[in-house]
């Protein structure tokens, strides 16, 4: 059998293993991170690249190093109201070596969105990979503060394992 052959299939995410930061700019002079947990998700592996991800993360985790920051995000309806809208999910199928492009859900809104890849690596049954991507906050209606107060873009960066099914 082929690297490639072995690899193939549904690969299920380490959610120990796996991050979800999400990087805003405050008043034009800091970048605050934040993370979420992972609660599930998959990915798909043909011939060594991917090609199909699901990762759904707990918006009540929201953590950043502020703990009213915290909770201001996860509580308003402005914000991530996350006691409404408890999952953020993002699917993609289909892309290239690269890229993986679909869709993230965010207080019940869909928009698309593409996340580049990097550093998969595959080693027996084991993959781990980064994902980055930015995302307009506005468009999934989070929008409480004005951008000169938390910046419009958000950096978002998933850090993921997955092991072979």
């Amino acid at each position: 059998m082929t690297l490639a052959e072995t690899t193939t299939g549904t690969w299920t995410i380490d959610t120990a293993k796996t991050t979800v930061t999400a990087t805003a700019r405050m008043l034009s002079l800091a970048d605050v991170p934040a993370t979420f947990q992972v609660t599930s998700g998959s990915i798909s592996i043909v011939d060594g690249a991917l090609t199909a991800v699901e990762v759904v993360a707990d918006a009540t985790s929201y953590t950043s190093s502020i703990s009213k920051r915290n909770k201001d995000v996860t509580t308003q309806k402005g914000l991530l109201d996350a006691n409404t809208y408890p999952t953020i999910t993002f699917t993609a199928s289909g892309g290239s070596e690269r890229q993986v492009s679909g869709e993230v859900t965010i207080k019940g809104t869909t928009v698309p969105l593409t996340f580049s890849i990097s550093g998969l690596t595959i080693a027996d049954t084991t993959a781990t990979f980064e994902a980055t991507t930015t995302l307009d906050r506005f468009s999934v209606g989070v929008n409480k503060s004005p951008a000169f107060v938390i910046g419009k873009d958000i950096e978002v960066r998933v850090s993921a394992s997955a092991t072979k099914n």
